[in-house]
């Protein structure tokens, strides 16, 4: 557990009332999980609070000295050399209000949640320049269960200015929340709270708005959701394996002479084939898709834990501009984590090699042959067209995975007079990844299916992982006979393969194996 973090139970099982304390160390992403879920109840470290304050009166000391401060004392953006006559104690809610321009479906409440709780530990760092009060408001409508509606659309990753104005603006007593999961006013959820509107001054308005929170906690939800993806692809991808009766050597070699990832996921692949041994089908090589699982494997959840990695590093960073250094206010250029966005988006590559990975392996189980399997997978002796027309939507799912591959964070975009001409666009990004990863679910679903056939077609009867699996598959989806359609079985399939608890059964499987990060315990 990093400083930061005091939790009174495993953080996988936590309460409603265990407690997390934050300090401005990095975040793992399970806590931010927690969080985002409303069961961990965040407080602010005491010490902590003290250097928010000194930042803070930094800030009004330079005010008050005759500093030009940006976004505090002058305009923002293409007006930033406009000054503005401000007193210490003026009101400039009105910046908040200038920015609240997002449009779109709402994030889910727990992305907005750990949002909150990641602006509330960078400002925790010190070196941000708002008023304790600011943190404490964050804090008390995360205690009260007050949730801003975020619309989803209008940061370019250099800042979430159009997204946490939304949530400043509900501190403000202005737009629309989720209380305690209704949906109301801001103004009528403060009052029921018994919570005071908050009047932003100072720089308050603009470290409410300039800061990526929003962003990272997008990311690490995502990143979350890819690497149960990976878990569930390696067990289903298995269980294509024992159904084509493909030699584990490959896997064993990758333990051996692998690069450390890659071995971690040939342990996990000859321990499923140690639980379940099959007859290999061919006395030499394997198609790829099957002797380079543990290289893929390997590399897509490798991608996805040095993601991970970057966005728990952001957790901690204050992404402001200006920021309080040594006491002094000073201009920043940290509201472009372009490392987190490059990073975050070579998990996209990943995900599509995996995609083609399964996509490969589902053609290779619907021809058949090997000796082992019929074309289609339904006996020579009906008439009966079989799975053969289901690998036509596992081509479009693959293909809508390879469809989200181009960079986007190097896109130009020039605004505010000239002044903002750089950005990282890392929630299209993430937007992105939720796409790709969505179509791979399916597609596991696909496999799964397939593969639950050529075991029944071989009467072979699965045990460990791949038993996992096929159960999955057989407690609802019976074996193909005769043509039927399909769509609701593979829908049905891919629910089962990504309910709780056959994911953290999953977990626990690899979790027993290896403690390689590539497992991705987070």
């Amino acid at each position: 557990m990093p400083a930061a973090v005091e939790v009174m139970l495993d953080d996988r099982t936590a309460s409603p009332r265990e407690t997390v304390i934050l300090d401005g160390s990095p975040l793992r992403l399970s806590t931010l999980s927690l969080i985002g879920r409303g069961l961990l109840h965040v407080v602010p470290c005491e010490v902590r609070l003290v250097e928010v304050a000194r930042a803070y009166e930094a800030v009004r000391g330079a005010v008050e000295g005759g500093r030009q401060l940006y976004g505090v004392t002058t305009g923002v953006g293409a007006i930033k050399d406009r000054s503005i006559a401000l007193a210490a104690s003026a009101d400039r809610t009105d910046l908040v209000r200038a920015h609240h321009f997002g449009v779109g479906e709402p994030l889910p409440p727990e992305i907005v949640r750990a949002g909150i709780a990641i602006r509330v530990n960078t400002a925790l760092s010190g070196m941000v320049g708002c008023s304790p009060e600011l943190v404490r408001a964050y804090v008390a409508a995360l205690d009260a269960d007050i949730v801003p509606v975020v619309r989803r659309l209008g940061s370019i990753g250099a800042a979430d200015i159009g997204l946490m104005s939304q949530v400043a603006t509900a501190l403000a007593g202005e737009g629309q929340v989720f209380h305690r999961g209704v949906l109301k006013s801001a103004e009528e959820a403060l009052r029921e709270a018994g919570l005071t509107p908050l009047v932003f001054r100072l720089k308050d308005a603009l470290s409410a708005v300039s800061t990526n929170a929003l962003t990272v906690a997008s990311a690490g939800a995502t990143l979350i959701e890819a690497a149960q993806l990976i878990r569930v692809a390696m067990a289903t991808g298995s269980s294509a394996a024992a159904a084509l009766r493909a030699s584990p050597e490959p896997w064993r070699v990758a333990t051996r002479i692998g690069s450390p990832r890659e071995a971690a996921a040939g342990t996990v692949l000859m321990a499923v084939a140690d639980a379940f041994p099959w007859a290999p089908a061919t006395h030499l090589h394997d198609p790829l898709s099957l002797r380079m699982m543990a290289q893929i494997f390997g590399a897509s959840a490798g991608v996805v834990a040095f993601a991970a990695a970057s966005v728990e590093a952001a957790t901690a960073r204050p992404d402001d501009n200006p920021v309080v250094i040594d006491g002094i206010p000073m201009t920043s250029g940290g509201s472009l984590p372009l490392e987190l966005a490059l990073t975050l988006q070579s998990v996209g590559p990943g995900l599509a090699h995996l995609a083609r990975n399964i996509l490969n392996r589902i053609i290779l189980i619907a021809n058949g042959g090997r000796g082992v399997l019929p074309a289609n997978l339904v006996s020579e002796a009906t008439d009966a067209t079989g799975f053969g027309p289901l690998v036509k939507l596992a081509g479009d799912l693959a293909s809508r995975v390879m469809a989200d591959l181009a960079p986007v964070s190097a896109m130009p975009l020039l605004i505010a007079g000239g002044m903002e001409d750089e950005a990282m666009f890392a929630p299209l990004i993430v937007e992105r990844l939720n796409r790709q990863i969505a179509s791979l679910k399916m597609l596991t679903a696909i496999e799964a299916l397939l593969a639950a056939q050529g075991l029944d077609m071989q009467g072979l009867k699965p045990a460990g992982l791949v038993g996992m699996v096929y159960d999955s598959v057989r407690s609802e989806v019976a074996f193909l006979e005769k043509d039927r359609a399909l769509s609701l079985d593979i829908e049905t399939i891919e629910r089962n393969l990504f309910q709780p608890a056959l994911l953290e059964t999953v977990r626990n499987f690899y979790e027993s194996i290896t403690t390689d990060e590539l497992i991705f315990s987070r």
